[in-house]
Protein backbone atom coordinates (compact mmCIF):
# COMPACT_ATOMS: atom_id res chain seq x y z
CA UNK A 1 0.00 0.00 0.00
CA UNK A 2 2.92 2.30 0.33
CA UNK A 3 4.74 1.89 -2.30
CA UNK A 4 1.01 2.59 -4.64
CA UNK A 5 0.59 5.62 -2.45
CA UNK A 6 4.26 6.70 -3.39
CA UNK A 7 3.79 5.77 -6.74
CA UNK A 8 0.31 7.78 -6.89
CA UNK A 9 1.61 10.49 -5.67
CA UNK A 10 4.45 10.93 -8.07
CA UNK A 11 2.26 10.56 -11.07
CA UNK A 12 -0.19 13.08 -9.30
CA UNK A 13 2.95 15.60 -8.53
CA UNK A 14 3.94 15.02 -12.35
CA UNK A 15 0.94 15.47 -13.84
CA UNK A 16 0.51 18.90 -11.94
CA UNK A 17 4.45 20.11 -13.09
CA UNK A 18 3.05 19.33 -17.00
CA UNK A 19 -0.11 21.22 -16.16
CA UNK A 20 2.20 23.99 -14.81
CA UNK A 21 4.81 23.85 -17.67
CA UNK A 22 1.71 23.84 -20.74
CA UNK A 23 0.20 26.67 -19.00
CA UNK A 24 3.20 28.78 -18.32
CA UNK A 25 2.99 32.50 -18.78
CA UNK A 26 5.33 33.47 -21.79
CA UNK A 27 8.58 36.10 -20.97
CA UNK A 28 8.34 37.82 -24.31
CA UNK A 29 6.08 38.66 -26.93
CA UNK A 30 6.59 40.02 -30.21
CA UNK A 31 3.91 41.24 -32.63
CA UNK A 32 1.74 44.30 -34.08
CA UNK A 33 -1.18 46.69 -32.14
CA UNK A 34 -4.31 45.53 -33.61
CA UNK A 35 -6.61 47.59 -30.85
CA UNK A 36 -5.61 50.49 -28.01
CA UNK A 37 -7.98 50.15 -24.59
CA UNK A 38 -8.27 53.07 -22.53
CA UNK A 39 -10.39 53.49 -19.39
CA UNK A 40 -11.56 56.85 -19.49
CA UNK A 41 -12.15 56.60 -15.70
CA UNK A 42 -9.04 54.98 -14.40
CA UNK A 43 -6.81 55.53 -17.30
CA UNK A 44 -5.66 52.57 -17.55
CA UNK A 45 -3.90 51.75 -21.06
CA UNK A 46 -4.22 48.26 -22.87
CA UNK A 47 -3.61 47.09 -26.30
CA UNK A 48 -4.07 43.84 -27.85
CA UNK A 49 -1.11 42.55 -29.92
CA UNK A 50 -1.28 40.45 -32.83
CA UNK A 51 1.66 37.77 -32.80
CA UNK A 52 3.34 36.47 -35.81
CA UNK A 53 2.11 32.80 -34.67
CA UNK A 54 -1.35 34.53 -35.02
CA UNK A 55 -2.39 34.62 -31.98
CA UNK A 56 -3.81 37.65 -29.86
CA UNK A 57 -2.74 38.97 -26.23
CA UNK A 58 -3.75 41.38 -24.11
CA UNK A 59 -0.65 44.08 -23.08
CA UNK A 60 -1.40 46.21 -19.79
CA UNK A 61 1.14 49.29 -18.99
CA UNK A 62 1.90 49.51 -15.63
CA UNK A 63 3.86 52.70 -13.48
CA UNK A 64 7.03 50.59 -14.27
CA UNK A 65 6.77 49.75 -17.60
CA UNK A 66 9.59 50.88 -19.63
CA UNK A 67 9.19 51.74 -23.31
CA UNK A 68 11.85 52.40 -25.58
CA UNK A 69 11.19 53.76 -29.22
CA UNK A 70 13.29 54.09 -32.27
CA UNK A 71 11.52 56.19 -34.23
CA UNK A 72 11.04 60.24 -33.54
CA UNK A 73 7.38 60.15 -34.21
CA UNK A 74 6.28 57.41 -32.01
CA UNK A 75 7.06 58.72 -28.26
CA UNK A 76 7.41 56.56 -25.14
CA UNK A 77 4.96 58.94 -23.60
CA UNK A 78 2.44 58.51 -26.57
CA UNK A 79 2.44 54.48 -26.01
CA UNK A 80 2.04 54.91 -22.60
CA UNK A 81 -0.49 57.27 -22.13
CA UNK A 82 -2.30 55.21 -24.81
CA UNK A 83 -1.91 57.74 -27.79
CA UNK A 84 -0.84 55.49 -30.59
CA UNK A 85 -3.90 53.07 -32.08
CA UNK A 86 -2.05 50.91 -34.71
CA UNK A 87 0.73 50.68 -36.83
CA UNK A 88 3.35 49.73 -35.36
CA UNK A 89 5.15 46.47 -34.00
CA UNK A 90 6.69 46.10 -30.84
CA UNK A 91 9.02 43.65 -28.75
CA UNK A 92 7.69 42.87 -25.36
CA UNK A 93 8.86 41.37 -22.05
CA UNK A 94 6.05 40.36 -19.98
CA UNK A 95 5.05 40.35 -15.97
CA UNK A 96 2.46 39.20 -14.32
CA UNK A 97 -0.82 37.68 -15.94
CA UNK A 98 -3.49 40.32 -15.42
CA UNK A 99 -7.20 40.27 -15.35
CA UNK A 100 -8.45 39.05 -19.24
CA UNK A 101 -9.45 42.10 -21.72
CA UNK A 102 -11.43 41.79 -24.73
CA UNK A 103 -11.18 41.93 -28.86
CA UNK A 104 -12.90 43.72 -30.50
CA UNK A 105 -14.66 40.63 -31.09
CA UNK A 106 -15.69 40.25 -27.79
CA UNK A 107 -13.20 37.44 -27.17
CA UNK A 108 -11.13 37.33 -23.84
CA UNK A 109 -7.70 36.91 -24.54
CA UNK A 110 -4.22 35.85 -22.27
CA UNK A 111 -3.73 39.15 -20.53
CA UNK A 112 -0.21 40.56 -18.96
CA UNK A 113 1.72 43.35 -17.70
CA UNK A 114 4.24 44.91 -19.78
CA UNK A 115 8.20 45.08 -18.26
CA UNK A 116 9.63 46.55 -21.48
CA UNK A 117 8.06 47.78 -24.58
CA UNK A 118 10.48 48.25 -27.28
CA UNK A 119 8.55 50.41 -30.49
CA UNK A 120 10.90 48.48 -33.92
CA UNK A 121 8.75 48.95 -36.98
CA UNK A 122 6.40 51.37 -38.39
CA UNK A 123 3.67 50.64 -40.91
CA UNK A 124 4.19 52.39 -44.18
CA UNK A 125 1.39 53.91 -46.38
CA UNK A 126 2.09 52.21 -49.20
CA UNK A 127 1.51 48.51 -49.70
CA UNK A 128 2.97 46.24 -52.38
CA UNK A 129 1.08 43.36 -54.48
CA UNK A 130 2.01 39.98 -55.42
CA UNK A 131 2.06 38.59 -58.65
CA UNK A 132 -1.95 36.89 -57.86
CA UNK A 133 -2.58 40.28 -56.67
CA UNK A 134 -2.59 39.50 -52.87
CA UNK A 135 -1.44 42.95 -51.07
CA UNK A 136 1.12 43.13 -48.59
CA UNK A 137 2.14 45.40 -45.85
CA UNK A 138 5.56 46.93 -45.58
CA UNK A 139 6.73 47.91 -42.06
CA UNK A 140 9.81 50.23 -41.84
CA UNK A 141 12.35 48.54 -39.23
CA UNK A 142 15.09 49.99 -37.55
CA UNK A 143 17.22 48.95 -39.87
CA UNK A 144 15.65 46.72 -42.18
CA UNK A 145 12.11 45.62 -43.70
CA UNK A 146 9.54 43.71 -43.06
CA UNK A 147 6.84 42.29 -44.87
CA UNK A 148 3.34 40.78 -43.46
CA UNK A 149 -0.09 40.17 -45.03
CA UNK A 150 -2.71 42.54 -43.40
CA UNK A 151 -4.32 41.15 -40.44
CA UNK A 152 -1.73 38.21 -41.23
CA UNK A 153 1.15 36.68 -40.60
CA UNK A 154 4.59 38.14 -41.01
CA UNK A 155 6.44 36.57 -43.97
CA UNK A 156 9.70 38.32 -44.48
CA UNK A 157 12.11 39.81 -42.36
CA UNK A 158 14.46 41.88 -43.78
CA UNK A 159 17.92 42.89 -42.61
CA UNK A 160 19.17 45.96 -44.80
CA UNK A 161 22.70 44.69 -45.99
CA UNK A 162 25.57 47.08 -44.98
CA UNK A 163 29.22 47.76 -45.88
CA UNK A 164 31.94 46.07 -43.84
CA UNK A 165 32.22 46.67 -40.04
CA UNK A 166 35.40 47.79 -38.52
CA UNK A 167 36.04 43.80 -37.40
CA UNK A 168 38.78 42.76 -36.57
CA UNK A 169 41.11 39.62 -38.53
CA UNK A 170 43.68 39.16 -36.02
CA UNK A 171 45.47 42.77 -35.53
CA UNK A 172 44.00 44.46 -38.54
CA UNK A 173 40.83 45.99 -38.97
CA UNK A 174 39.11 48.76 -41.17
CA UNK A 175 40.21 52.02 -39.56
CA UNK A 176 43.98 51.08 -40.37
CA UNK A 177 43.42 51.73 -43.76
CA UNK A 178 43.60 54.94 -46.08
CA UNK A 179 40.50 57.42 -45.62
CA UNK A 180 40.30 56.96 -49.51
CA UNK A 181 40.32 53.08 -49.14
CA UNK A 182 38.01 52.83 -46.45
CA UNK A 183 35.33 55.59 -48.42
CA UNK A 184 36.19 53.17 -51.85
CA UNK A 185 35.51 49.55 -49.94
CA UNK A 186 32.06 51.40 -48.67
CA UNK A 187 30.78 52.45 -52.07
CA UNK A 188 31.94 49.36 -53.59
CA UNK A 189 29.47 47.29 -51.77
CA UNK A 190 26.99 50.11 -51.87
CA UNK A 191 26.73 49.65 -55.25
CA UNK A 192 27.45 46.07 -55.47
CA UNK A 193 26.85 44.16 -52.21
CA UNK A 194 23.14 42.69 -52.62
CA UNK A 195 23.34 39.40 -53.33
CA UNK A 196 19.57 38.45 -53.34
CA UNK A 197 16.59 40.11 -55.12
CA UNK A 198 14.15 40.77 -52.40
CA UNK A 199 10.82 40.54 -54.52
CA UNK A 200 12.02 37.58 -55.71
CA UNK A 201 12.33 36.04 -52.01
CA UNK A 202 9.00 37.51 -51.24
CA UNK A 203 7.30 35.77 -53.99
CA UNK A 204 8.91 32.36 -52.68
CA UNK A 205 8.46 32.78 -48.99
CA UNK A 206 4.22 33.86 -50.12
CA UNK A 207 3.85 30.37 -51.68
CA UNK A 208 5.78 28.28 -48.70
CA UNK A 209 3.21 30.52 -46.64
CA UNK A 210 0.30 28.89 -48.62
CA UNK A 211 1.58 25.54 -48.73
CA UNK A 212 1.97 25.30 -44.83
CA UNK A 213 -2.32 26.17 -44.75
CA UNK A 214 -1.93 28.30 -41.60
CA UNK A 215 0.02 30.92 -39.55
CA UNK A 216 0.86 28.50 -36.90
CA UNK A 217 1.80 26.16 -39.42
CA UNK A 218 4.47 28.79 -40.52
CA UNK A 219 7.42 30.50 -39.44
CA UNK A 220 8.60 34.20 -40.62
CA UNK A 221 11.24 33.78 -42.79
CA UNK A 222 14.64 36.34 -42.54
CA UNK A 223 17.32 37.41 -45.21
CA UNK A 224 20.49 38.50 -43.48
CA UNK A 225 23.65 39.32 -45.06
CA UNK A 226 26.69 40.13 -43.52
CA UNK A 227 30.03 41.75 -44.80
CA UNK A 228 33.44 41.04 -42.97
CA UNK A 229 37.23 41.48 -42.74
CA UNK A 230 38.35 38.13 -43.50
CA UNK A 231 42.03 37.98 -43.74
CA UNK A 232 44.95 40.72 -45.28
CA UNK A 233 48.21 40.09 -46.84
CA UNK A 234 50.76 42.59 -47.77
CA UNK A 235 49.25 44.49 -50.75
CA UNK A 236 45.43 43.35 -49.85
CA UNK A 237 42.34 43.40 -47.44
CA UNK A 238 39.95 40.12 -48.33
CA UNK A 239 36.37 40.74 -47.38
CA UNK A 240 34.09 37.86 -47.06
CA UNK A 241 30.21 38.01 -47.69
CA UNK A 242 28.07 35.76 -46.29
CA UNK A 243 23.74 35.57 -47.33
CA UNK A 244 21.17 33.42 -45.52
CA UNK A 245 18.07 33.48 -47.29
CA UNK A 246 14.86 31.57 -47.89
CA UNK A 247 15.75 30.30 -51.26
CA UNK A 248 19.64 29.90 -50.41
CA UNK A 249 22.71 30.42 -48.58
CA UNK A 250 25.91 31.60 -50.26
CA UNK A 251 29.52 33.18 -49.52
CA UNK A 252 31.22 35.11 -51.63
CA UNK A 253 34.66 36.42 -51.01
CA UNK A 254 36.06 40.10 -52.43
CA UNK A 255 39.78 41.53 -52.73
CA UNK A 256 40.79 45.33 -52.11
CA UNK A 257 43.70 46.73 -52.31
CA UNK A 258 44.80 47.96 -48.92
CA UNK A 259 46.48 51.50 -50.40
CA UNK A 260 43.21 52.77 -52.21
CA UNK A 261 40.80 50.54 -51.37
CA UNK A 262 39.98 49.62 -55.45
CA UNK A 263 38.75 46.18 -56.16
CA UNK A 264 41.31 43.59 -56.84
CA UNK A 265 40.76 40.75 -59.86
CA UNK A 266 41.02 37.43 -58.72
CA UNK A 267 42.43 36.50 -61.41
CA UNK A 268 45.44 39.15 -60.71
CA UNK A 269 46.37 37.21 -57.10
CA UNK A 270 47.45 34.44 -59.36
CA UNK A 271 50.40 33.97 -61.73
CA UNK A 272 48.88 31.11 -63.45
CA UNK A 273 45.46 30.91 -65.70
CA UNK A 274 42.04 29.87 -63.81
CA UNK A 275 41.79 26.94 -65.58
CA UNK A 276 45.07 25.77 -64.23
CA UNK A 277 44.38 26.72 -60.87
CA UNK A 278 40.86 25.14 -60.81
CA UNK A 279 42.38 21.51 -62.14
CA UNK A 280 45.27 22.01 -59.36
CA UNK A 281 42.47 22.73 -56.73
CA UNK A 282 40.15 19.94 -57.80
CA UNK A 283 43.01 17.27 -57.94
CA UNK A 284 43.85 18.10 -54.51
CA UNK A 285 40.53 18.20 -53.47
CA UNK A 286 40.78 14.03 -53.66
CA UNK A 287 37.27 14.42 -55.41
CA UNK A 288 36.68 10.70 -57.10
CA UNK A 289 33.14 10.87 -58.05
CA UNK A 290 33.61 11.87 -61.68
CA UNK A 291 30.02 13.52 -62.43
CA UNK A 292 30.55 15.62 -59.03
CA UNK A 293 34.42 16.41 -60.39
CA UNK A 294 33.25 17.44 -63.52
CA UNK A 295 30.19 19.25 -62.76
CA UNK A 296 32.67 21.33 -60.15
CA UNK A 297 34.82 21.74 -63.01
CA UNK A 298 32.18 23.22 -65.12
CA UNK A 299 30.85 25.60 -62.81
CA UNK A 300 34.49 26.87 -61.54
CA UNK A 301 35.46 30.60 -61.59
CA UNK A 302 37.81 32.57 -59.39
CA UNK A 303 34.85 34.66 -58.31
CA UNK A 304 34.00 31.67 -56.48
CA UNK A 305 37.42 31.63 -53.84
CA UNK A 306 37.14 32.89 -50.57
CA UNK A 307 40.51 33.98 -48.53
CA UNK A 308 40.79 33.51 -45.03
CA UNK A 309 43.57 33.69 -43.07
CA UNK A 310 44.18 29.71 -42.84
CA UNK A 311 42.38 28.45 -45.67
CA UNK A 312 41.09 29.19 -49.32
CA UNK A 313 37.81 28.11 -49.90
CA UNK A 314 35.83 27.21 -53.15
CA UNK A 315 32.21 27.50 -52.94
CA UNK A 316 29.47 26.20 -54.86
CA UNK A 317 26.09 27.69 -53.91
CA UNK A 318 22.75 25.63 -54.33
CA UNK A 319 21.93 24.96 -57.81
CA UNK A 320 25.52 25.13 -59.27
CA UNK A 321 26.12 21.57 -59.19
CA UNK A 322 23.20 20.04 -60.70
CA UNK A 323 24.11 16.33 -58.10
CA UNK A 324 23.61 18.51 -55.10
CA UNK A 325 21.02 20.38 -53.38
CA UNK A 326 22.85 22.33 -51.02
CA UNK A 327 25.95 24.99 -50.74
CA UNK A 328 28.80 22.88 -51.01
CA UNK A 329 32.33 23.82 -49.84
CA UNK A 330 35.62 23.03 -50.57
CA UNK A 331 38.26 24.22 -48.05
CA UNK A 332 42.49 24.15 -48.60
CA UNK A 333 45.66 25.15 -46.34
CA UNK A 334 48.01 27.16 -48.18
CA UNK A 335 50.04 24.33 -49.38
CA UNK A 336 52.03 24.64 -51.82
CA UNK A 337 49.57 23.74 -54.74
CA UNK A 338 48.52 27.44 -54.04
CA UNK A 339 51.54 28.82 -52.89
CA UNK A 340 53.10 27.86 -55.93
CA UNK A 341 50.52 29.59 -58.51
CA UNK A 342 49.71 33.03 -56.52
CA UNK A 343 51.90 36.11 -55.77
CA UNK A 344 53.79 36.29 -52.32
CA UNK A 345 52.15 40.01 -51.36
CA UNK A 346 48.77 38.45 -52.16
CA UNK A 347 49.03 35.65 -49.80
CA UNK A 348 47.22 35.90 -46.30
CA UNK A 349 48.36 36.61 -43.23
CA UNK A 350 47.89 33.40 -41.12
CA UNK A 351 46.41 33.79 -37.51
Amino acid sequence: GFVIAAVLMAVVCGLVALWAWCNRAPREVTGRILETHVNNTTGDVAYVVYTPRGDQIGLVMEEYTKVISFFDAYTDQDFLDGAIYDGLRIYAELGNSKESISNRDGKKLPTYSAQLVEINAYQKPDPILLQDGTQVEVWQKNGGVLYALPNGPELLDVHTPSPPAIGMVGTENLEKLPQEAQKNISAYFEKHGQLYDEMEELEAVYQSYLEAGSPASFSTCLILQDTYLSASSPRVIYCTTSLHAPSKYMEVGTAFYRDTGERVDMEDLFTCTPEELGKALLDASGTTDPTLRQEMEDAFDLDRLILGPDLLVVGYEAGSLPSQDTTYFLSFDYDDTILERMHAWAVPYSQ
